[in-house]
């Protein structure tokens, strides 16, 4: 039997891993989230009213279980105008505030990209950060 973390230690990691300054942001250009990625990888869009959210860690509820899971309240952006070129959000990224790292991406269904926000329109986002043990 391979080596099995407890749900304990999986709380630990998220604990650890949130109990930092985030921000969530929308990046524009047609990226494909892998894991060796970084932040340059992804442009934040900008214009249309756009602003970045800080994520608190008071607001993570965190649970254990499989996987043990950390979700955020629901974050929305409302667009005044359309946003700076290329004119289109293809998902979002998470960065740590102290040194910009990306810690995580999800690009937005295929039925739904490229989104090119307009006066009116509207993103929401549940943020979701989960661990399990492989094993």
């Amino acid at each position: 039997m391979g080596f099995v973390v407890p749900d304990s230690q999986e709380l630990e990691v998220l604990n650890n891993r949130l109990n930092t300054a985030l921000t969530l942001r929308l990046y524009g250009n047609n990226k494909t989230p892998a894991h060796g990625d970084a932040t340059a990888g992804y442009t934040e869009i900008a214009g249309g009213g756009y602003i970045a959210k800080p994520l608190t860690f008071a607001n993570w509820v965190i649970t254990a279980g499989e996987p043990s899971e950390a979700v955020y309240p629901f974050q929305a952006w409302t667009f005044t105008d359309i946003v700076n070129a290329p004119g289109t959000v293809y998902g979002y990224y998470i960065t740590r505030d102290s040194d910009n790292a990306l810690m995580g991406a999800e690009r937005f269904p295929s039925g739904v990209i490229p989104f090119a926000p307009q006066n009116g329109s509207i993103i929401r986002i549940i943020p979701r950060y989960s661990v399990q043990s492989q094993f």
